[in-house]
């Protein structure tokens, strides 16, 4: 790898938000992230986390000595309120929400709170949602690209309409409702969808404004931008109306070889790799541990699973489906990978350090290695 070199690429990089107490740290993080560079921070929408309560013991997890609950998730939307008082210039998401728990009408009106507040720097991130948030509240996601769809239509008619509207769908319903605030700038914020189906490709192609998946691997996102362009262009709009993201997830470690067996050991990717779709499996010849056709990132739902159904659930993730999870390496081994993405069309890169997670005892490196990786990629160079 050495002595490889890329052309310098147009390319925003942008951050995960800690979303755990104590409030001070969250905020300290989101200006260190602008110091860095980053021009965007984004925090995610959860209520519970892919990890069963059952397996959150000292013995099977180290983390639990020091964080008795897996589920340690503060409302991401005050949060951005609270972290535009503290930077200036980086923006500020919320990636992704949904709109079975956020009524979009409720959404649209937050959205347009926080544009104000962030002075235009807000990023509105949407999916179709996950059954592990929902359920648990005792809500349905019937239809959900349907819903997703709807809900979308709706928010653009509140943002764009000075008079009240009543609007009839097979979703939500409105009467005479209205929001008088208009945007902060000439424009409501950014709207970026999470879509990896054919359907939801179409979606994010005709509406959104940025697209932000979840992807590992290089052959995939060609195929999945290529569909994400032919339905851009099938809707009326312009080339690259759509901001080409990735989300990427990355681990990380000084030595090569060091990543990969971290993650290989790690009992808490093995529930991360449950939310891959069945491809990812049948891609190393296996199955889905939850069946054929799974979605997981949508329908992996592990609350009141029993603790010996976890651990077998975990133990039937193979390696190399856990390695497939996460792009893994050196930093230069991570940007050489990140580069092959940028050439292949994405704009947006976020980097969601996994390291922590993966392997507790290379955290504390991670941090500056995640450094080291966001130098080269600026650089234009992986050696």
């Amino acid at each position: 790898m050495a002595g490889c070199t890329f052309a310098r690429m147009p390319l925003e990089l942008s951050a995960l938000g800690a979303v755990r107490p104590p409030a001070e740290a969250v905020l300290a993080g989101a200006a260190r992230r602008e110091e860095q560079g980053f021009g965007a921070v984004w925090w995610i929408d959860h209520l519970l986390h892919w990890f069963p309560d059952s397996i959150w013991t000292e013995d099977l997890v180290p983390q639990a000595a020091k964080q008795p609950s897996p589920h340690v998730f503060l409302d991401p939307f005050p949060l951005v309120a609270a972290a535009a008082g503290a930077t200036e210039r980086v923006r500020l998401g919320v990636g992704v929400t949904d709109l079975v728990r956020r009524h979009p009408a409720q959404l649209a009106q937050t959205a347009i709170t926080l544009d104000h507040i962030t002075e235009g720097r807000f990023l509105l991130g949407v999916g179709t949602g996950e059954d592990l948030n929902i359920n648990s509240i005792g809500l349905t996601n019937e239809r959900p690209l349907a819903r997703l769809e709807e809900g979308l239509a709706l928010m653009r008619m509140l943002w764009e309409s000075p008079e009240p509207v009543d609007f009839d769908g097979d979703h939500f319903q409105l009467r005479g409702m209205a929001l008088g605030a208009a945007p902060y700038g000439e424009r409501p914020p950014e709207v970026w969808l999470a879509a990896h189906r054919p359907r939801g490709l179409r979606l994010a192609g005709a509406q959104a404004d940025g697209w932000l998946p979840l992807v590992t691997d290089l052959e995939e996102y060609r195929r999945l931008l290529e569909a994400l362009r032919a339905a851009e262009a099938a809707a009326g709009r312009s080339a690259g109306s759509v901001k080409a993201g990735l989300y990427a997830r990355v681990v990380i470690a000084a030595e090569d070889g060091a990543a990969a067996a971290a993650m290989d050991d790690s009992f808490l990717l093995r529930f991360i790799t449950l939310t891959r779709p069945d491809e990812a499996f049948s891609a190393r010849g296996a199955e889905h541990p939850l069946g054929a056709g799974t979605f997981g990132l949508t329908s992996f739902n592990p609350v009141g699973m029993a603790r010996e159904d976890a651990i077998a659930l975990a133990d039937a993730v193979p390696n190399e489906v856990v390695r497939d999870t996460a792009i893994h390496g050196t930093p230069a081994q991570v940007a050489e990978q990140l580069t092959e993405f940028v050439a292949a069309g994405a704009e947006h890169v976020q980097l969601t350090n996994m390291t922590p997670l993966a392997a507790p005892s290379l955290a504390a490196e991670s941090e500056a290695l995640l450094g080291e990786t966001v130098a080269i990629l600026r650089a234009g160079r992986t050696g």
